[in-house]
């Protein structure tokens, strides 16, 4: 009976405790990295948003992990990437509408805790209420190109 409660227990035991590397609590905004740093990024394509990248690297092919916060009021233009993006809403909501007739009137609300795939191509616009926290999963290497050339933050601007 001993050995069969040992082999019952011992695995449930286990599978409850954190696996080593594994964060506990942290809060929507934090991550912790293998080395302990964290730290956000300011956007090149979003002003005034900021990046926290996790897994991956933009310039290298495979999979790219990051999070992206966007302040209150923060607009993103129509723009399409070249990648699927698989997006959690951690805090806050994000308001997106999705396809060729980019209408507001076909928003979808994306709240804490909810999940939305944007496939690759796909124009869509963005924009946030509240101050926001998404983490994104994509693979690299990976383009965002905005509909309208004059929406994007990365065209140098003429004197």
């Amino acid at each position: 009976m001993r050995i069969l409660a040992t082999v019952i227990l011992l695995p449930l035991v286990l599978l409850s405790r954190p696996v080593s590397g594994q964060v506990t609590g942290a809060r929507a905004d934090t991550t912790a990295q293998p080395d302990g740093r964290k730290s956000w990024l300011p956007s090149k394509l979003v002003p005034g948003a900021f990046y926290m990248p996790l897994v991956g690297e933009g310039a290298k092919s495979g999979p790219y992990v990051f999070r992206f916060k966007a302040p209150p009021g923060t607009r993103i233009p129509a723009h399409w990437h070249t990648q699927t993006m698989h997006q959690t809403v951690l805090s806050g909501t994000l308001l997106t509408v999705m396809g060729e007739s980019l209408d507001s009137s076909r928003v979808q609300r994306v709240g804490a805790g909810g999940f939305l795939v944007t496939p690759a191509y796909m124009r869509h616009i963005e924009w946030f209420e509240s101050e926001t926290v998404i983490h994104v999963e994509t693979q690299v290497p990976i383009e965002t190109q905005f509909v309208n050339p004059n929406d994007d933050p990365r065209r140098p601007t003429r004197p």
